[in-house]
């Protein structure tokens, strides 16, 4: 029996030795770490348009110059020559954009020393100025008292061509 009680007291001390005892589990001790929130975001990009935007052309090209649309035409086949009492031009003028092109160019003769002895404006074989796209047959009655048959002359834009989206039957 007193074995019994040995063993009994001896459970009773060791069941106390464990009550008292503290948990050994380690606690990390410091600044706790704050709830996770949303980073705040810099105020949104916007671009500021400081000029006006460049015009382009139907072919993508920017318009720099009044007489821009001259670049798309080129005149070949050109013959002056006398008939009558009077001096013509005929020949070709191959208009590269895809709309007609309206607009007016003389055919000027200058003598050496920059006097003008002939002048002519150029027309489509309707009498009109419009150039359609693809090769356009052109004439000019030049107006001068002297032969220019052999002079050089000069293509001057009088009028800048610009293209004409609708076109009805042009009228001479």
């Amino acid at each position: 029996m007193k074995r019994r009680f040995l063993t009994f007291l001896l459970a009773a001390i060791l069941l106390f030795a464990l009550a008292g005892c503290e948990n050994a589990t380690p606690v990390l001790a410091g600044t706790p770490t704050p709830a996770a929130s949303p980073t705040p975001l810099p105020d949104p990009f916007t671009a500021e348009i400081t000029a006006s935007p460049i015009a382009t052309d139907a072919l993508g090209n920017s318009i720099d110059t009044d007489e821009h649309y001259w670049q798309y035409l080129s005149f070949g086949a050109l013959r002056v020559y006398e008939y009558g009492n009077g001096t013509f031009l005929d020949g070709i003028c191959v208009n590269t954009y895809p709309l007609p092109l309206d607009g007016v160019v003389h055919i000027v003769y200058t003598t050496d020393d920059g006097k003008i002895s002939g002048v002519g404006t150029i027309h489509n074989a309707l009498g009109t100025t419009l150039l359609e796209t693809g090769s356009n047959a052109i004439y000019a009655e030049i107006n001068t008292d002297i032969d220019v048959t052999g002079m050089d002359f000069d293509l001057v834009v009088k009028t800048a061509f610009v293209p004409v989206s609708d076109v009805a039957s042009p009228t001479p």
